[in-house]
């Protein structure tokens, strides 16, 4: 009777597993599904949004930025001299 008992419990843990995996597979599928469905959805509005915008067809203005003093600040002064280099004129 023991052995009977081992094996009926392991067809049972069997079956439920099968279950479990049938479960899981149809989980996926669904998920799969609405990732399909949600990459259509961002595909057209990219594609509504693209055909709205131009950027050659944008207008652009000139805008003229004068600095400040406080704008500009100094990180390097260096002073290069380099002896012979000039061409003398004959």
């Amino acid at each position: 009777m023991g052995r009977a008992t081992t094996a009926a419990r392991g067809v049972s843990r069997s079956l439920k597993e099968s279950g479990d995996v049938g479960r899981a597979q149809e989980t996926v599928q669904a998920l799969q599904a609405q990732l399909d469905e949600l990459e259509a959805q961002f595909k057209a509005e990219v594609d509504a949004i693209e055909a709205t915008t131009d950027p050659l067809a944008e207008v652009l203005q000139t805008i003229e930025v004068k600095p400040r003093k406080t704008d500009i600040s100094v990180e390097t002064v260096a002073l290069v001299w380099a002896p012979g280099s000039r061409q003398r004129s004959v």
